[in-house]
């Protein structure tokens, strides 16, 4: 089947939009561009709504940056705007007999009305292990339309093809496994995407589902990212960093405690740090407080690109592109 030569990851956070693109010729994956646009105004509230006017300004700005023929888009919302049910269903219901059991489902158990809702169901099993009984399980997702639409109009009237919606959680673990791939690393490794209110930690721990936590700890305050429009703060002293990565540091001691008593048989070797707080969180101190190896992940570094492109992105870590670079990934993938 044909696949579309570029494809579009976009990340819409509360502090900025961001937006990488690869190109796929056959088995060589490639770095095309990557954008970074910070709004004058916040367009993401605590709800997950987004302002329709800004985002729609933000996008049109972040395609100035693209190719052209850029315009096959991945998106993702946060697993907190995202309903995730797994639900029994008889093996011998038609699609349309599934679509309305599924709807029951959700109306019996949704804080929302359903029709408020927009879903999306698949086997959580091969066919060939759901044959095996008379009912099997499927995954369920639902968000809510206000959420949802928005979203998909902005970038449908900036001349962009919205494709896929993901979980975030599901984009950054999408990048985490593309990188031990192509680094030849073995073992279970996390992944810590800092914010600056929220931070989530994600595991694919070997044969299992996605295992998620949100923790209520971000940065604090915007940091500006090499290439924003916006003036960089002031870098905070190696006091000051401290204090950070020790705060995170208790945070995430609390969350690997959790994941190691649910997960004995996976246990982490490491974490890769993801992310605005490259030039905040360090590393090192990180490490020897958890016990464990730490990495930033550098999102561009398994992705080669044309000299120019590359001299730039070989400058930085651009950790902050990660959930968008894991979205262009599974875009490519689809």
């Amino acid at each position: 089947m044909f696949q579309s030569p570029l494809t579009v990851g976009i990340d819409i956070g509360h502090h900025s939009i961001k937006a990488v693109v690869l190109s796929q010729k056959k088995s060589q994956l490639a770095l095309s561009a990557f954008a970074e646009v910070v709004p004058p105004a916040p367009i993401l509230n605590d709800q997950h709504t987004v302002d329709p006017e800004g985002l729609l300004s933000a996008i049109r700005q972040i395609r100035k940056s693209l190719p052209r023929a850029a315009r096959r888009a991945i998106l993702a919302l946060p697993d907190s705007a995202v309903i995730s049910k797994v639900i029994q269903l008889d093996t011998n219901l038609t699609d349309e007999e599934a679509e309305f059991a599924v709807t029951q489902a959700l109306s019996a158990s949704s804080p929302f009305p359903v029709d408020e809702l927009r879903l999306d169901f698949y086997p959580a099993v091969s066919p060939g292990l759901s044959e095996m009984g008379t009912t099997a399980p499927y995954q369920v997702f639902a968000a809510r339309k206000t959420t949802l639409d928005p979203r998909i109009t902005a970038l449908k009237k900036a001349g962009l093809r919205p494709a896929i919606m993901e979980l975030q959680t599901h984009a950054l673990l999408w990048l985490a496994d593309f990188t031990a791939e192509q680094l030849g690393l073995s073992g279970q490794w996390g992944v810590v995407d800092i914010g600056q209110r929220l931070t989530e930690f994600a595991v694919c721990p070997a044969g299992g589902s996605a295992y998620h936590r949100e923790i209520a700890w971000g940065l604090g305050q915007p940091v500006a990212a090499q290439g924003a429009e916006t003036p960089a703060l002031t870098l905070l002293s190696p006091e000051q960093s401290e204090t950070q990565t020790k705060q995170l540091a208790d945070q995430l001691r609390r969350q690997l405690q959790l994941y190691n008593s649910t997960h004995a048989a996976a246990p982490l070797e490491g974490v890769w740090l993801c992310g605005g707080g490259q030039h905040v969180v360090s590393e090192t101190l990180l490490e020897r407080l958890l016990g464990l190896e730490v990495q930033w992940l550098n999102p561009f570094r398994c992705l080669p690109s044309g000299k120019r492109l590359g001299e730039i992105a070989g400058e930085h870590t651009y950790s902050q592109y990660a959930v968008a670079t894991g979205l262009a990934l599974r875009g490519v993938a689809s």
